[in-house]
């Protein structure tokens, strides 16, 4: 019998398993993995650089220890995201993977959970390859963002059946698709603040850089948004978001009465188009899409109040986000109240743990989200190994 089981070889997974086996040499310690290798998804992450954590986070002097005692050189760029030296995510995998084998961790991949159970005080995990039998277990399988990497919702549905609620489930850290027809921005970048509405209020705002697409727009600040889109228990989709709006403000550092002062001005100068009275402002192609929307023939018949609030409050119904396979992480998962956050163990079932994304837990883009896999892998894995 294993003395601890744990379910996936992400970022979690491997944090509890280098921190349980390296702690006490006499933990046998196995992780099973459903995908070919380990850490697939921990390889791709911020587009391949890896961005470890963020200074500014709960705890993070914990994370930056564990990798400094595994050989693991940072550094911090000037927003507090701290990755590996070198920028490369394969180097922080294959470190972990190292560490794990060497205080004698075995890794079992291409290995699939069918069902778990617990019996006479121990667990027994069902795979399509063979039973296994551990005296406490960790699903750390991830949420359910970027399937293509392994992260389909398996913990969820194993949470669930010993009796733990899961919030309700969303894509995030992902862009967000609109009502409008934006054909016309493809490709167009933009510095500006964005605001979140709800039921027409403004309840969240994140300046950056906004991305146009044809359906829609992206850009960290929107992405960091995408997390307060919530649709209520039992509220049905299309009634939910049909509540959320955008309002963009490309002249953020200008108000309303600056910017129709400035547009009075430049009416009397000879810029050549309509268009042009934002040329200098705004990217060309915003430009005529503003004009093109007020339906502005001349000059001479422009509603400066209109075109001010269209730079000012360039509004946008929201139809939803973009799905699984782009989103960077998933809301919702596994409720912390029904978990010791310090030690990752169930409140329901003794010598069951969670740790990482499959909790109801999601972070803003810059590393709080692999920080909140890396402390909760090393929590559980303290706690399972008995040296907290």
């Amino acid at each position: 019998m294993l003395d601890i089981c744990i379910i996936g070889a992400g970022a979690s997974g491997l944090a509890a398993a280098v921190t349980a086996a390296g702690k006490q040499k006499n933990n046998s310690v196995m992780i099973i993995e459903k995908k070919d290798v380990p850490g697939r998804k921990l390889a791709a992450t911020g587009n391949g650089k890896c961005n470890l954590t963020n200074i500014h986070c709960t705890d993070v002097n914990d994370t930056l220890l564990f990798f400094e005692e595994l050989g693991v050189y940072t550094r911090t760029d000037g927003e507090g995201r701290v990755y590996p030296y070198c920028s490369q995510a394969k180097d922080v995998v294959y470190t972990l993977v190292n560490a794990a084998e060497s205080a004698g961790v075995e890794i079992r991949t291409d290995c699939t959970v069918e069902k778990i159970e617990k019996k006479d005080n121990c667990f027994r995990i069902k795979t399509n390859k063979e039973s296994i039998t551990a005296k406490k277990i960790l699903i750390a399988t991830g949420g359910k963002a970027a399937p293509q990497f392994g992260t389909s919702g398996d913990g969820y549905a194993i949470a669930k059946s010993f009796g733990h609620t899961v919030a309700r489930l969303a894509p995030v850290l992902t862009g967000i698709e609109v009502h409008e027809d934006l054909k016309m921005l493809k490709g167009v970048r933009v510095k500006a603040l964005v605001k979140l509405l709800k039921d027409g209020s403004v309840i969240q705002e994140e300046a950056g850089e906004v991305q146009f697409n044809e359906d829609g727009i992206s850009g960290i600040c929107v992405m960091n948004l995408s997390r307060f889109i919530k649709l209520e228990d039992g509220e049905a989709f299309a009634e939910g978001i049909r509540r959320y709006s955008a309002e963009i403000d490309f002249l953020p550092e200008v108000g309303h009465e600056q910017l129709e002062n400035m547009l009075i001005k430049r009416m009397q100068l000879d810029l050549g188009s309509p268009e042009n009275l934002l040329i200098s402002i705004l990217p060309q192609q915003l430009r005529r899409y503003i004009f093109d929307t007020l339906n502005v023939a001349s000059a001479q018949k422009i509603d400066l109040c209109k075109l001010t609030e269209a730079v000012k409050c360039f509004r946008l119904g929201i139809t939803g986000t973009k799905g699984w396979k782009v989103a960077q992480c998933t809301a919702g998962g596994v409720k912390l109240d029904e978990i010791n956050m310090d030690t990752m163990e169930s409140r329901i079932v003794d010598d069951l743990y969670f740790a990482g994304e499959v909790i109801d837990y999601d972070g803003p883009c810059g590393g709080y989200n692999l920080q909140n896999a890396w402390i909760t892998g090393i929590k559980a894995g303290k706690a399972m190994a008995d040296v907290l």
